[in-house]
């Protein structure tokens, strides 16, 4: 903080430089007459020229006025890292940081830590995951398994809101578990200097390696649904090869990578395409290391066999003769694949090839059911003949027992119901209400007119997948898309391509089916895992001869497969398009039954028909919401590891379900269980939220139990994620001072190199602080003016004499 100069005497200005002005005179005219030559003629009369300066200043009685920070006004926090990454040590040295950090906290003879507690009120507080509140830091361990820098800076912040707090002084390695969370608000902080512990410029020639980071998607890809991206950080490594295995709960080897290492420091992406072996939530650990430390295990050995490292974190004297740690070499990832039984509705109006394929393919997967509802006979005119006297039924349905009047009339079509839930379900075909519509998460229609539906059940139809968010799948016949009447009705609106123009099931000779740009991007559309596979798989598909030549595509939809002609005409042959909640796609071949079976039998036995219908099914009920659901969203509240579990609640016509019993059950890592009720969101309706505190590293499994307002049990629904905190504690095993800067700028701090503390602390006294108060220093009454007086007249006085003048 910067002061002003002021004079108190300012009467006296025009006699002091009336005085000074004859001094300058005679000085400058007994010079001028003077035979001193070289230097000397002008360094003594300077000399004297000043001192009568300085006299003629300070006969205007000059004072120094400022602002200083006011003596244990303020408040101020020394804030020490307490994490297990302080147990780093640099090349050659004896010690870990956390000692050297240790030793320089606990020395209270320390020349900085005795100013600043003379300065400024001190409070001293160590942190790993929360923020503790210690007398001294004696207590330090570094046992920590997280460092959550970001929470507990917004916790001070918080802690010490409207109080004079001048700064905070930080020692820490940088290294922060929350560090993504930097874009948070750190508004309203007072500076922060940070002291960076250990020694970037060595630290950067560690040799480690780190699975830095993972991600995970879901597609319906049948071969290998889930594709888990593996970033494995290479710092200073010798030139070798690393293997990353991917590790399945009961320790076996589902999947390993071997790549070579081209420079010294980078990241390795490995990618990993698994399918997991069991339905709801399932977890894999990705563990990384150099080619001759992963063992003789091969693929579907238990990795214990191995001698693979169990503990999340390996102490440094039993680490790697490279790495200083093995904790960042492994990371645990949760997969949840879904344990609902999904139902498709397939609609045919005739009895036909197609739903023998479908059924058969999905039969194959535990997960779908396929109910079905067929047409064998259309309805006719009411009493158009009669067979008998007094007989009203349809004379098929003669000789079943039970039969009444009122089994099958003539203006009833005949349907035939199969795998139904019940035996009442869907008893007059179609539902006709949303409960019973709802209970399906995809509808399937095939070579069906728009008026087997009535206008209420179209509408129905329109809803489900709207606001119900279902699939619809419309297959190509000689009764589909427009040859349906489907152009005027809610089901035309739905479908990915128009209707206006005229389209009529044709026969050619021969359509071949091939995949559009879009189409290779998109898993479900492909049953090979490398492209020439998968174009040679295409080259061996046989010729369809029904194609539904429907109008244009509309905009926002996507061509996923061409039927090409003969003459080399490109038609869409697979649309699909978002629609309101849910999708619709629409497939215009009417008889893909030949692709089974104009093959031969090594093709058949590949049964690829049976994997894009289960894959395209896949992809129809993806997103499909359920009636319960349950989210993990991760939390920081103050430095504390905290998971929120959302549960969407919704009725049985899928809207927001209030008033509802709600509670969820954790298993945690050490297989305890904590149950705690569900709150309603004040934000959104249905939702349900409960907080749980994921303290242990591991796996946890969270379940909701769901009883609505009637006491009725609705279905559960499950999840699960993983902690892995040592992962993260040791992502880095150098000090981040990029990190510790980007603080200080939002801040207004600044990093303090750890042998310039003395002179940083020193300096705090005269830095910008919430409580300061004025002083006034009289400059003409200090013994350093009265000094610089006599020096300069004594400095001229000896010039003179030297040079033998009086």
């Amino acid at each position: 903080m910067l002061g002003k100069l002021i004079f108190g005497g300012q009467s006296w200005l025009i006699v002091s430089m009336g005085l000074f002005l004859l001094g300058l005179i005679l000085v400058i005219w007994r010079y001028a007459q003077g035979s001193i030559d070289g230097v000397t003629r002008w360094l003594a009369p300077l000399c004297k020229i000043t001192g009568l300066l300085l006299l003629a200043v300070c006969l205007l009685e000059p004072l120094w006025n400022g602002q200083r920070v006011r003596s244990g006004a303020n408040l101020f926090v020394v804030l020490a890292d307490d994490s297990q990454s302080l147990t780093m040590r640099d090349p050659g040295a004896s010690t870990t940081w956390g000692e050297q950090l240790k030793h320089l906290l606990n020395v209270e003879q320390e020349g900085w830590q005795v100013r600043l507690g003379q300065d400024f009120d001190l409070r001293r507080y160590q942190f790993n995951s929360r923020l503790q509140s210690v007398p001294d830091f004696s207590g330090l361990d570094f046992q920590g398994s997280q460092t959550s820098l970001v929470a507990v800076l917004n916790g001070l912040k918080e802690r010490f809101r409207d109080r004079p707090l001048a700064g905070v002084l930080l020692f820490t390695d940088g290294v922060a578990t929350d560090a993504n969370d930097l874009n948070l608000d750190l508004g309203g902080l007072p500076p922060v200097y940070s002291v960076a512990l250990g020694m970037p410029s060595l630290s950067k020639a560690i040799p480690d390696l780190s699975v830095s980071h993972l991600t995970l998607s879901e597609t319906a890809f049948e071969d290998a649904p889930i594709t888990i991206q593996a970033d494995v950080t290479s710092t200073a490594m010798p030139t070798a090869k690393v293997t990353a295995e991917v590790i399945d709960e009961g320790g076996i080897v589902v999947q390993q990578q071997t790549q070579a290492i081209s420079n010294d420091s980078g990241t390795l992406p490995f990618r990993f395409q698994i399918r997991p072996t069991k339905s709801g939530v399932s977890f894999y650990e990705v563990r990384v290391r150099k080619e001759d430390e992963a063992g003789k295990g091969r693929t579907g050995t238990p990795a214990k066999e191995e001698g693979a490292a169990q503990d999340l974190l390996v102490p440094l004297e039993d680490a790697s003769s490279i790495e200083p740690t093995l904790a960042n070499n492994r990371r645990l990832i949760a997969v949840d694949r879904g344990s609902t039984k999904y139902r498709i509705l397939y609609l045919c109006g005739r009895p036909n090839w197609e739903y023998k394929y479908l059924k058969r393919a999905i039969d194959s997967d535990e997960q779908i059911q396929l109910t079905g509802v067929i047409r064998i006979a259309r309805k006719e005119p009411k009493f158009d003949w009669r067979s008998k006297a007094g007989e009203v039924s349809n004379p098929l349905f003669r000789g079943f027992e039970g039969k009444t009047e009122e089994t099958e009339r003539y203006d009833q079509p005949v349907l035939v119901r199969l795998n139904t839930k019940t035996p009442e379900e869907l008893a007059d075909g179609f539902p006709k209400t949303l409960e019973e519509l709802y209970e399906f998460h995809a509808v399937v229609i095939d070579d069906l007119e728009a008026e087997f539906f009535s206008p209420d059940q179209l509408s129905l139809l329109e809803r489900f997948v709207s606001e119900r968010g279902g699939g619809l799948l419309m297959l190509g016949g000689a009764e589909s898309f427009r040859q349906g009447g489907y152009e005027r009705t809610p089901v035309g609106r739905m479908l990915p391509i128009s209707l206006t123009q005229s389209s009529a099931a044709t026969t050619s000779t021969g359509y071949r089916l091939s995949l559009t740009r879009e189409g290779w991007l998109q898993p479900w559309a492909r049953l090979r895992s490398t492209e020439t596979e998968e174009q040679q798989r295409l080259l061996e598909l046989p010729n369809f001869l029904t194609l539904n030549r429907g109008g244009n595509v509309k905009p926002g939809a996507t061509v996923i497969a061409e039927a090409v002609d003969a003459s080399g005409q490109q038609l869409p042959g697979l649309i699909v398009q978002p629609f309101g909640r849910g999708r619709s796609a629409a497939m215009m071949l009417g008889d893909l039954w030949r692709w089974q079976l104009d093959r031969t039998n090594d093709q058949r036995e590949k049964d690829d028909l049976g994997k894009a219908w289960r894959q395209t099914v896949r992809w129809l009920i993806a997103d499909v919401p359920e009636r319960v659901e349950l989210r993990p969203v991760p939390k920081a509240d103050l430095g504390v590891p905290l998971m929120r579990l959302e549960a969407r609640i919704r009725t049985k016509e899928f809207l927001p379900q209030d008033n509802a019993s709600v509670t969820v059950t954790v298993k945690l890592p050490d297989g305890t269980v904590a149950s705690q009720p569900g709150e309603p969101s004040l934000q959104e309706p249905g939702l349900y939220e409960a907080t749980f505190a994921a303290r242990l590293a591991g796996r946890y499994r969270a379940e909701v139990e769901v009883i609505d307002q009637e006491g009725e049990r609705l279905a559960r629904a499950e999840t699960g994620w993983a902690v892995d905190p040592s992962a993260d504690e040791f992502a880095q095993v150098t000090p981040n001072v990029a990190f510790l800067k980007r603080i200080a700028e939002r801040t207004s701090g600044e990093v303090v190199p750890l042998d310039g503390l003395e002179r940083f602390v020193a300096s705090l006294a005269g830095r910008k602080a919430p409580l300061t108060e004025a002083y006034t220093i009289p400059l003409w009454h200090q013994p350093w003016m009265l000094g610089l007086i006599v020096a300069c007249l004594c400095a001229e006085w000896g010039l003179r004499r030297w040079k033998g003048l009086p």
